[in-house]
């Protein structure tokens, strides 16, 4: 059985019935999009079915043990830093463990985190070493965390959004909103550890997350300028600078920009 697809093009945006269009608020922005329902085909019945007779009970547990762990690792790399605390505490062990003070240099951050990194591949597998995420404090495997106190006042003009808005120039969606109305003071950075989130993959999101965080640390005026430094090589900032400028008084006159489309799609 293969799902059933179709699709309706309008020549403008001016031409889309405006009761079609669906506001989704979420994640601190405003999304929009629209869609048309009609019967819908039983194949993802079908391959929910075959998942679980194929894993069971076990299956699915692994696969909760290992993306817990992915987040521990993630949580503890992050905090290790120094720069950021984590919200999220399913990296703290369910019974009270004295604390540890982290380094802050640059270079000593990256040793930091290295080294949290080497160990966690030599050291063996949940199911080897008897430790699951019994062992820690239950929650779901997704990482919130800010900037802690003491980054925030050495370094006020590094803004959480601007961390977001360049990871996503690597290709990252993390998201920074803001909490609930009661606490809605805190901003926070979230990261959802999915299946496919393997090891390297997961590396790689912390050097792209101290790096992002260094580079704002050494500029002064953060705008849209150091995106701009990191998407291109020096070679190309001559050639591109007239580009640039025309750009970005495109959007000092309130252009539109692709972003601001109904086209986005929902992270």
């Amino acid at each position: 059985m293969t799902p059933g697809i179709g699709w309706v093009v309008w020549r403008d945006e001016s031409y889309l019935p405006k009761h079609l269009i669906f506001e989704l608020h979420y994640l601190g922005g405003k999304e929009l999009s629209f869609t048309l329902n009609f019967s819908r085909p039983g194949a993802q019945v079908i391959v929910q079915y075959y998942n679980l007779i194929h894993l069971g009970f076990a299956g699915y547990r692994e696969i909760m043990e290992n993306c817990l762990a992915n987040a521990r690792l993630l949580s503890k790399s992050l905090e290790a830093t120094g720069w950021y605390i984590c919200l999220s505490d399913i990296h703290r062990p369910a019974a009270p463990a004295n604390g540890s003070k982290f380094a802050a240099g640059a270079t000593e951050v990256k040793k930091t985190i290295k080294d949290t990194i080497s160990t966690a591949a030599d050291t063996p597998s949940a199911n080897d070493s008897g430790e699951t995420s019994a062992n820690y404090i239950a929650g779901l495997p997704v990482v919130s965390f800010r900037f802690t106190d003491e980054f925030q006042r050495e370094f006020p003009h590094v803004k959480q959004e601007t961390v977001s808005l360049l990871l996503r120039a690597r290709q990252w969606i993390i998201p920074n909103y803001a909490l609930p109305p009661s606490e809605e003071a805190t901003e926070i950075l979230r990261v959802v550890v999915r299946e496919s989130m393997s090891f390297d993959l997961l590396d790689r999101l912390v050097t792209d997350i101290v790096q992002v965080t260094s580079t704002l640390m050494e500029n002064d005026e953060v705008d849209l300028s150091i995106l701009h430094k990191q998407k291109k090589g020096p070679a190309r900032k001559e050639k591109n600078e007239k580009k640039e400028e025309s750009s970005g008084e495109m959007i000092r006159k309130g252009a539109k920009r692709m972003t601001e489309g109904i086209h986005r799609s929902v992270c």
